[in-house]
């Protein structure tokens, strides 16, 4: 059985995934998801108010998962230095931190993070390929507007509840190399997190998803190609539309 080990070690990630799926949405599903802060606002009406269930779960390539679970392994590498960090220096530390906007419906954890002179760090591991695109010095387009939403949410929940912040800061980690960089962001994604959920809401309060609209639903054209709710959206956008954008 030549596969025996791999096969043994699915097996275990897939029931990590599956209890950290239960432990974070069971029960919880009609709330708003901070990690998609920012993307298709069509999918946030699929999967928060008509709760449609997530499409090909078993064809997605069992080596992501595996990469997926080397980026939760460095992750808790950093948590706990940074925890040693933050303890030594009297810092506030969020690791696996739930929160809640309850007036925009939004629910969310915070993986890693942690606060120092009122900057709020965030923590995000990728592949060579994704560090390529985002920091290459050919194709590179830089940080994503998604990544930036989301730490902007963590931004928005922190400012609410502590009053004072002052900067934003990514941590991006190669997991293939082991180069990291830091990224501050401008203050102001606070205020269009702010915007883009106030605009969630208002669109997903009708009876009907929102159409689909190019820098809505979806916010980016390859949303449509990575999403697990494809058929239920009744196909995604359109070459038309695409058009329309150039």
């Amino acid at each position: 059985m030549p596969n025996l080990i791999q096969d043994i070690y699915d097996s275990y990630i897939e029931d990590l995934n599956h209890k950290k799926i239960s432990n974070r949405y069971a029960g919880k599903e009609q709330w708003f998801h901070s990690s998609g802060s920012g993307k298709c606002i069509r999918k946030h009406y699929l999967d928060t108010i008509q709760q449609v269930p997530i499409e090909d779960r078993d064809t997605i390539p069992k080596t992501l998962y595996r990469l997926f679970r080397l980026g939760d392994i460095v992750h808790k590498d950093i948590q706990t230095a940074v925890s040693l960090y933050a303890e030594q220096e009297g810092l506030p530390i969020f690791i696996e931190k739930e929160l809640y906007i309850e007036d925009l419906n939004v629910r969310g954890f915070i993986d890693l993070a942690f606060v120092d002179k009122d900057i709020l760090y965030d923590i995000k591991t990728m592949n060579s390929r994704s560090w390529s695109m985002t920091f290459g010095t050919k194709y590179g387009k830089g940080v994503s507007q998604f990544n930036k939403m989301q730490l902007g949410t963590y931004g928005l929940w922190y400012q609410r509840k502590y009053n004072t912040i002052k900067g934003l800061s990514l941590v991006f980690y190669n997991k293939n190399t082991s180069v990291m960089k830091e990224i501050e962001l401008n203050i102001d994604i606070i205020d269009d997190a702010l915007e883009y959920w106030e605009k969630v809401k208002r669109m997903t309060s009708g009876d009907k998803p929102p159409p689909i609209a190019m820098r809505s639903s979806p916010v980016e054209d390859w949303e449509c190609s990575y999403c697990n709710l494809i058929t239920a959206c009744g196909g995604g956008v359109k070459p038309s539309l695409l058009r329309k954008k150039k």
